[in-house]
């Protein structure tokens, strides 16, 4: 018994040891650590509804717009941004145009989108015309769709 004793302190020494040398040369790593990069973005939010039908209904007047499906229910995306005040730019111009918003936050990883996210916005931060800021808008929701909505499905 006390053979097995031994044996096991010293194997939970060893391993203690070689826990606490693998711990210190991941913290040490000074390469390219294998982990996706997020990039926050505002998503501009007009609504959550049941049903496609039900969106469908609710988004006739809007131009453009992107959704996404979770637990069921379909969450309808008007304006994307990387910069608080285009997020904040853009939810005051629909709320001119009677939409009721609100911002979200959420981490992309695709870079393509995230570098022509970075041209759209500096377009838009210089912008109060409403045309260009639809035209921005519009654009980047189509960039959207194209790069990272349909380009995972290839």
């Amino acid at each position: 018994m006390k053979k097995y004793l031994l044996t096991f302190l010293i194997a939970l020494i060893i391993g203690l040891f070689l826990l606490n040398f693998s711990l210190k040369q991941y913290n040490d790593y000074s390469g390219i650590k294998v982990s996706s990069k997020y990039d926050e973005v505002y998503f501009i939010q007009y609504g959550v509804f049941s049903s496609v039908e039900s969106m469908e209904e609710n988004t006739i007047s809007l131009q453009n717009y992107v959704y996404t499906m979770e637990d069921n229910l379909y969450y309808v995306y008007i304006g994307i941004t990387t910069l608080e005040e285009n997020a904040l730019k853009l939810q005051k111009y629909f709320e001119s145009k009677g939409y009721k918003t609100i911002l979200k936050k959420f981490g992309i990883s695709n870079q393509e989108f995230i570098k022509l996210l970075d041209n759209y916005d500096e377009v838009l931060k210089k912008t109060d015309d409403e045309t260009a800021i639809s035209s921005v808008n519009n654009q980047v929701l189509s960039k959207y769709e194209e790069v990272v909505i349909n380009g995972s499905k290839n």
